[in-house]
């Protein structure tokens, strides 16, 4: 059926329009608003009287009298939903018993807005320049923090190799004839230099990390195998801590193409996060088992869990949580964003499941159980 000329006059004037159309009862309630009405003000139909939009800085407000008043406009201050009051030209008229009120924004209010638009558009198109110039900026100083990170990593290995390789040596071979005060003192030179050790380790792989060198090194790999590799590194700091490391392993039909050393060094870093926050007694459970064509290994604590906005920061660089060791354990905050990337590298998932005062299980799934392919000649 075609739309009548009225029916189309209507249709612009109530759904868009920029102008403001209020229709109004005898006692200035709002019977009717089109929709750049409502939408400017946010005014609800039949609820919202007339005079509550506008903002009448004389105290002469009276509708009634801009109604008798012959001709217009009438300039009012509007209240907007966005807070602050636009100027419009209203124009009323009285048909039955029904307030017609029709109002157009003002043209200096007009001009002042699209020369306020201007400004705002150049003062963003300026912003805008800045934050692609130091963005260039910080990207730089970031690749130079990156290779100055690398290099000073690599230089310090090797003599902390050393100190590390010669104070094992003793400990081994000449703390019997020390004594207990000298033996500490050993013991205490040993631990800080492996502590140094890891955390060069871990510089080193965030700066290769950032710097997109972290390259895999994929090869057919008995997981199960590399499993027990990472543990074995974990069981002395258990039984020193009074830990009881708890391991099940299923079989794996067939070999998983992994890069071995960078999945043992993720797994390992798990559970010793687990039994750094475990306390004497506790037990950490590591599984490892096959679905399908994924292999999915968990590691589960009994400790003390995680805040919400600890989790929120696992695994970010240099992440601390507000939850402490239980034996006063130092790390670098760099093992869980190690490990993230090891297994997000691997196109692997890790999901966190927290219980406050219950523990965490951190549970890893990679899409890697396959028989590995040799090439055809």
């Amino acid at each position: 059926m075609k739309e009548t000329r009225e029916q189309a006059a209507y249709s612009y004037v109530t759904r868009q329009s920029q102008d403001l159309l209020f229709v109004l009862s005898g006692d200035g309630r709002i019977l009717e608003a089109n929709e750049s009405a409502r939408s400017l003000t946010g005014c609800r139909e039949n609820d919202t009287a007339f005079s509550d939009l506008v903002v009448d800085f004389t105290g002469t407000f009276n509708i009634a009298d801009m109604v008798k008043a012959p001709g217009g406009p009438h300039l009012l201050n509007i209240k907007t939903a966005a807070g602050l009051p636009q100027s419009y030209d209203f124009y009323f008229e009285q048909i039955q018993n029904r307030t017609l009120g029709f109002g157009r924004l003002d043209a200096r209010e007009m001009a002042h807005m699209q020369k306020q638009l201007l400004s705002l558009n150049q003062e963003l198109n300026n912003l805008t320049r800045r934050l692609h110039k130091q963005n260039a900026e910080l990207a730089r100083l970031n690749q130079e923090k990156n290779q100055f990170l690398g290099m000073a990593a690599h230089d310090l290995r090797k003599p902390i190799g050393l100190i590390l390789t010669y104070s094992e040596f003793l400990l081994d071979e000449a703390a019997r004839d020390l004594d207990t005060e000298h033996q500490n003192f050993l013991s205490t030179i040993h631990n800080r230099s492996l502590f140094m050790k890891n955390l060069v380790d871990d510089f080193l792989d965030v700066s290769a990390i950032e710097a997109r060198r972290f390259d895999l090194d994929l090869q057919p790999a008995d997981m199960p195998k590399v499993l027990s590799q990472s543990l074995e590194i974990n069981r002395l700091q258990a039984q020193k801590k009074g830990v009881m490391l708890e391991v099940d392993m299923g079989a794996c039909p067939g070999p998983a193409v992994i890069d071995a050393a960078k999945i043992e060094q993720a797994v390992t870093n798990l559970v010793c996060n687990a039994i750094d926050y475990s306390r004497e007694g506790d037990t950490v459970r590591v599984r490892l088992f096959c679905r399908q064509d994924h292999l999915i290994f968990s590691v589960e604590d009994n400790g003390p869990g995680m805040s919400l906005q600890d989790m929120e920061k696992l695994f970010t660089p240099f992440g601390r949580t507000r939850t402490k060791k239980t034996a006063g354990e130092k790390s670098t905050g760099l093992g869980l964003l190690i490990t993230h990337k090891i297994i997000t590298a691997h196109n692997g998932t890790l999901h966190v499941d927290n219980a406050p005062d219950h523990g965490t299980t951190i549970t890893v799934k990679l899409p890697v159980i396959k028989q590995f392919e040799t090439p055809t000649e």
